[in-house]
């Protein structure tokens, strides 16, 4: 069984990166990373998951595991290639009903060199930075409403289903955040146990700061944009729209 969280030191000679939702749409982080001026030798990119399905080009997210400067984890799109690629029947159906096609025009070869890296993805991860503040990485929602309780359950439950659901489907929290982006009071979003914490998952029309949380879909496959931000409680935020023109910086704050 792969490690289910991967725990990283602090880059001490580059910076670090956590990227939203590509879903395919590796065109778009080609150009937003050449626009930050990304050094391959000494910055690292985290992603909070969901690398295929919807966008043009899902077979490159072989290209992109395989690096050395790119850590993703999880989403939920890889793991419904995981399931349908082991029960096949209902799973590969309800894969297929959510962008899998495209896995069908692989060769045998690259569709089961693509399965085997894909496997090896954790369900979280966590990252140092250089001042000593902790960050981690998790696809829909925390287990246990912490960042101590994933990490506990991961360790002592890993097989659990309802955890697994929770970390990769889960719109609790994200929910809880549309309802205080309509209010203005922020309840219920802080994840104890943390600094700051990245969340995929859920489409949000711009990059959204709330609390230690940072919400990082922002519909890339939708014709939305592409958001990246820099690691860290302060850390700022690009956007860049589907057609490449507009690159928006700075998050929609709660």
């Amino acid at each position: 069984m792969p490690e289910l969280i991967h725990y990283f030191d602090a880059n001490t000679t580059g910076r670090d990166f956590v990227v939203g939702d590509i879903h395919g749409c590796f065109y778009m982080l080609d150009a937003l990373l050449e626009r930050l001026d990304f050094d391959r030798a000494r910055d690292r990119l985290f992603s909070v998951g969901d690398l295929i399905d919807r966008g043009p080009d899902s077979e490159r997210a072989a290209e992109f595991i395989d690096a050395p400067w790119f850590h993703a984890i999880r989403g939920n799109h890889e793991q419904m290639l995981l399931d349908a690629v082991d029960a096949g029947g209902q799973a590969r159906a309800l894969w297929h009903m959510n962008g899998g096609d495209w896995f069908e025009a692989l060769d045998l070869p690259a569709a089961d060199a693509l399965t085997a890296r894909i496997r090896t993805l954790p369900l979280a991860a966590s990252v140092e930075s250089i001042d000593g503040k902790a960050a981690a990485l998790v696809h829909a929602n925390v287990v246990a409403d912490s960042w101590a309780g994933t990490r506990a359950s991961l360790a002592h439950e890993p097989d659990d289903p309802g955890q697994l659901s929770t970390l990769l489907w889960d719109r609790t929290r994200a929910h809880a955040l549309e309802r205080a982006l309509a209010s203005g009071v922020a309840n219920g979003i802080a994840v104890e146990g943390v600094d700051v914490i990245y969340f995929g998952h859920t489409p949000m029309c711009e990059a959204t700061s709330c609390a230690n949380t940072r919400w990082l879909d922002t519909g890339a496959f939708m014709g939305w944009s592409l958001s990246i931000a820099e690691l860290g409680l302060g850390g700022e935020v690009w956007s860049l729209s589907g057609d490449l023109e507009e690159c928006r910086r700075g998050w929609r704050r709660v």
